[in-house]
């Protein structure tokens, strides 16, 4: 189990899979793509099996809205809408910033803590991320990574998304929700300890009105049960039994997806185009009254 700062997580993984251990490594792989790529080679020419904690996606909202995708209740994916925020940092009740907030030891604030939680989701619902847009702010004095993280995205589907990431704003732990919109339904999931039974799942048509609430399976603890659902799956694999969620165990290579995702939105920020007008005298006389 690899649970230090980011910048220690791709060191850590080589030195086990060389030493054919099994391992499990905290979000995210690395900090940089070109180390998680190296670590896929690695991991496959070794064949230890290894795991990164995406661990959200056994969420059973999250199980349930994949399903139904994949049966086609939802039609055709148009656009995703995710957001993880929770104010675990906020300067009036949240702790001191730590590791997370040191260049050093990350390469990336609210983005890689937990932007990267959904950028896994949105690759396990939809396939691979081609195309990013971002922006990055600084909101607390001092502050040297970002704060709160915006992404647009386009999927190699054709797909389109958009991604809010913050360890400011207002949620519960872990601050989930996503929307996504099919040519047939809605499919909505929120997964926040501040709900009953920390999780919900609702379906709705794409026009019109009647969206229900969709049955899925409670949660053993809103704070472990993801987790616990990970670590039996990596176990079943572990042991070749067979046993296990298996299917949602996140891989390597599913990991430097989600790296070269990161890497491709710090880099992406430069791409803003000024509205014309806005330093018009017309419009600051407007903005004065």
């Amino acid at each position: 189990m690899i649970a230090t700062p980011d910048h220690v997580h791709a060191e850590a993984v080589s030195a086990l899979l060389l030493a054919g251990v099994a391992a499990y490594c905290e979000k995210p792989l690395a900090n940089s793509a070109g180390n998680a790529q190296e670590l896929v080679a690695l991991g496959r020419r070794t064949g230890v099996t290894a795991t990164v904690g995406y661990s959200f996606r056994f969420t059973p909202a999250l199980q349930a809205l994949k399903r139904d995708l994949a049966a086609g209740r939802l039609g055709e994916p148009w656009l995703i809408e995710l957001a993880e925020h929770n104010p675990q940092f906020h300067p009036d009740s949240g702790k001191p910033l730590n590791w997370k907030g040191d260049p050093a030891q990350a390469a990336g604030g609210a983005l890689f803590e937990y932007g990267s939680h959904v950028i896994d989701m949105a690759a396990w619902l939809l396939g691979p991320i081609a195309r990013v847009s971002s922006s990055l702010k600084r909101v607390l004095p001092g502050a040297r990574l970002d704060d709160i993280a915006t992404l647009q995205m386009e999927f190699q589907n054709g797909s389109t998304g958009l991604l809010i990431s913050s360890w400011l704003l207002s949620g519960g732990f872990p601050g989930i929700r996503i929307r996504l919109h099919g040519s047939q339904a809605l499919g909505e999931v929120w997964v926040d300890d501040r709900l009953e039974g920390g999780q919900r799942y609702r379906l709705s048509p794409a026009l019109g009105s009647g969206g229900e609430d969709q049955p899925i399976e409670p949660m053993r603890g809103t704070r472990t049960d993801a987790v616990g659902r990970h670590m039996a799956a990596l176990l079943s694999a572990i042991r070749g039994d067979g046993g296990g969620n298996l299917r949602t165990l996140p891989t390597l290579e599913q990991a430097a997806h989600v790296q070269d995702v990161l890497e491709a939105s710090l880099n992406a920020t430069s791409a803003w185009q000024d509205v014309a007008g806005t330093s018009s005298p017309l419009i600051r006389e407007q903005e004065n009254t």
